[in-house]
């Protein structure tokens, strides 16, 4: 009986929270929390605000908000309705267990309608969400969690956070401008780290003959240039060999990966063999 009567509260309490109320729109605030989560625009803001001069506010599209009134969806269209001078907007209400609880419903409303996998964004994104911190100081999302509501990997997640610490402004700038992708990002970044560390050069036997001191004389054997073109062509090919054994299971996981991060089968696979040697390779 207990759990019947809770079923039927939870049932009751989901149609009062789902049902959609008028408010004052001064009634509303911003929840920095939520909203830090997805930046608002100004040029959408102010489309928004122009259609709704002309039409009215978009019953369809009523603000969502917690029990307090903060705003879990609908920010733009909240700073909207100031510039168009709407009094009165469509809410509903939702309650939820935890912080947690009401960020994964924001996210999976976005996800609908924001290009999350847009590379720039899914930095800005992911930068948000690792910020959070639970009661104890604790992060609220593992990068896991974080690449799964996303959408993405997570060795999409871990080149972003890479590309964010160690890039250079330039690559930064071509990224965020949408001029490279974050793969494209990424190896520029270990092509230019690869420059900077230029192997010293072995002396000759005429340098020792002439009188140099004996440590400076000494070989130092080059570091081993990185691959060219060919031979990167090469290896990709014998990595689509590899991939012909896979089953249709297999295949269909693997392009599905290879799909979300922007990369061909070859190079998915190319990319988890490096990070598994990295694994097992002593430091």
């Amino acid at each position: 009986m207990n759990n019947l009567a809770a079923k039927v509260k939870a049932a009751a309490t989901s149609v009062m929270t789902d049902k959609v109320i008028m408010v004052p729109v001064e009634k509303l605030h911003f929840d920095e929390k939520y909203k830090a989560v997805f930046k608002q625009e100004e040029d959408k803001v102010q489309r928004i605000a122009d259609d709704m001069k002309a039409n009215g506010f978009d019953k369809s599209q009523p603000i969502i908000v917690d029990k307090d009134f903060g705003i879990l969806d609908g920010n733009s269209r909240f700073m909207a309705c100031g510039i168009a001078g709407i009094a009165k907007v469509p809410v509903i209400i939702k309650e939820f267990e935890s912080q947690k609880d009401a960020l994964i419903y924001e996210l999976n409303l976005q996800m609908n309608r924001r290009n999350i996998k847009d590379d720039s964004v899914l930095i800005e994104t992911y930068n948000t969400l690792a910020a959070f911190t639970d009661e104890n100081g604790g992060k609220l999302f593992t990068d896991v969690e974080i690449a799964e509501k996303l959408g993405v990997s997570p060795r999409q997640i871990s080149k972003a956070k890479e590309v964010d610490l160690k890039a250079s402004d330039e690559i930064k700038e071509s990224l965020a401008n949408g001029e490279i992708s974050l793969n494209k990002a990424y190896n520029q970044m270990k092509e230019e780290a690869n420059a900077e560390a230029e192997p010293v050069k072995p002396e000759t036997a005429e340098s020792v003959d002439s009188g140099k001191d004996a440590s400076e004389s000494l070989e130092v054997p080059a570091e081993r240039s990185e691959e060219t073109p060919a031979e990167k062509e090469l290896k990709k090919r014998d990595y689509e060999k590899v991939i012909l054994k896979f089953s249709l299971d297999d295949f269909e996981i693997l392009k599905s990966a290879a799909d979300r991060n922007n990369q061909s089968i070859a190079e998915l696979v190319m990319d988890l063999t490096n990070d598994f040697l990295s694994c097992i390779q002593p430091a």
